[in-house]
């Protein structure tokens, strides 16, 4: 079954190859990215920290232009999310995620969060993982409940990838890879770090949204421990590729 799914994956991915695709790259030094603290709490209604980004630095960097996003506060716990809107249109099924990270302060950080969302006919197809450093070390996924799931309702599922506290100092490589199924449904098709990829061919419902909802984000979110020290990650090369 295991080698099945491999195929199934692969072959998607082969199809997708020859239909019209539009990349967004360098997405953290573009303007117009929003951002929240209390929104990227559990069930969308979490506790306030302290945040803050700063784009074009120049160091730690990949080409010269990385964006520095801050946590911190005296919450424990509390988290921000930075995103932004890369198309209005909602007629995307295939869907990837390449990014750059950098912290230097690893053992600060509870977790961290990367996501893909297409909107369309009130329904969120939401492609998203977090790196749960500090709540099991491995690479967790975003599921709904149910057909009829709402955010708040949407639960972390367990990929069975480690993924411990980040070395400091260093580069990290995330991409994940996933698509919108015929059924109208979501299918994480791989995640890849540093090089390093694996097969998921996970299929599960697309959760609800408001019906004036359209289009695709993205965003990167940073997750505070018991102690909310503050901590950086800087994110490069952050680019996003619809088909």
């Amino acid at each position: 079954m295991k080698k099945l799914g491999i195929l199934a994956a692969a072959i998607l991915a082969m199809a997708t190859i020859g239909m019209s695709q539009t990349t967004y790259s360098n997405i953290e030094s573009m303007s117009g990215i929003t951002s929240c603290s209390t929104c990227a709490g559990s069930g969308g209604n979490g506790t306030a920290a302290t945040y803050w980004m700063k784009q074009g630095v120049s160091s730690p960097s990949l080409d010269g232009k990385s964006t520095q996003f801050f946590l911190g506060g005296s919450t424990p716990y509390s988290d921000a999310m930075w995103t932004k809107r890369v198309s209005n249109s909602a007629n995307y099924h295939h869907f990837v995620f390449d990014a750059y990270y950098y912290v230097t302060n690893p053992s600060a950080v509870q977790g961290l969060e990367f996501n893909i969302t297409n909107y369309s006919n009130q329904k969120g197809y939401t492609y998203g993982f977090t790196c749960s450093i500090k709540d099991g070390g491995v690479w967790k996924y975003s599921a709904p409940k149910s057909s009829t799931s709402t955010m708040s309702q949407m639960y972390w599922a367990s990929t069975g990838i480690s993924c411990p506290a980040p070395k400091a100092y260093s580069w990290i490589h995330v991409q994940f890879e996933g698509a919108r199924t015929s059924d109208n449904k979501v299918q994480l098709l791989s995640l890849t770090i540093n090089g390093s990829k694996h097969y998921l061919n996970k299929t599960m419902y697309a959760r609800s949204c408001p019906s004036g909802w359209s289009g695709v984000t993205t965003h990167i979110q940073l997750n505070g421990d018991s102690k909310q020290d503050d901590y950086s990650l800087w994110a490069d090369k952050w680019m996003v590729k619809l088909s």
